[in-house]
């Protein structure tokens, strides 16, 4: 485990520490008993990550056999995530909040590339990626990625990724990449709302290249 993994795990759990605190003060009051909300500038509803973090490139396989590079998709908002074909929990749970997200975007959401990295290579077959993207409806609008082991590592080594290990969950987050290339929303599983979502999207599509 490198020194930048740990690093970036820690602002992480970090972010996710300031977004729970911040959810206490939401509702609270201050001192003079207007609502502790007022005192946000964010425009996001969901956590923000730290300025000018470039996401990382990555050239992969979608479940269709086609190259995925996220260079490809510059100049458009980019839905990411880290899911596992075979996972009961909360791999279905972030597939449907962004297919919820998407279906309440203008076009259904067709415009906004959604991406899924596989964090189970070994058990993230062809079939198995096309029964979990068929399962949850999201044929043509998620594509699951994966690819040699040693590309995924780096990948998960450059997101702060914990792979499926024996005994060990694999780290849950929906990431939201600007136009630029830039990491800009890191949604929790457990905080990921359909609504909260689709916001931060088109809080991102208005911005300008």
């Amino acid at each position: 485990m490198t020194a930048s993994f740990v690093q970036r795990a820690l602002l992480v759990v970090l972010i996710a520490l300031l977004t729970a605190i911040g959810g206490i003060l939401l509702f609270g009051h201050g001192s003079a008993g207007a609502p502790a909300a007022q005192l946000s500038s964010s425009p996001f509803d969901g956590p923000t990550l730290p300025p000018n973090l470039r996401a990382a490139g990555f050239s992969l396989t979608d479940q269709n056999g086609r190259r995925v590079t996220l260079v490809q998709y510059r100049g458009r908002v980019v839905v990411l995530t880290f899911i596992h074909s075979l996972c009961h929990d909360a791999c279905p749970l972030m597939a449907e909040a962004i297919k919820g997200a998407l279906n309440t975007l203008p076009g259904d959401g067709r415009g906004i590339p959604a991406i899924g990295v596989s964090v189970a290579p070994s058990e993230d077959t062809v079939a198995h990626r096309r029964r979990f993207v068929s399962m949850h409806e999201m044929a043509g609008r998620l594509r699951f990625l994966s690819g040699p082991l040693s590309e995924l590592q780096r990948v998960w080594r450059a997101y702060a990724i914990q792979p499926v290990a024996a005994k060990i969950d694999h780290s849950t987050f929906v990431l939201l990449i600007d136009k630029r290339g830039f990491e800009r929303v890191g949604f929790p599983a457990d905080q990921l709302r359909p609504e909260a979502l689709a916001h931060d999207i088109q809080v991102l599509e208005r911005e300008r290249l």
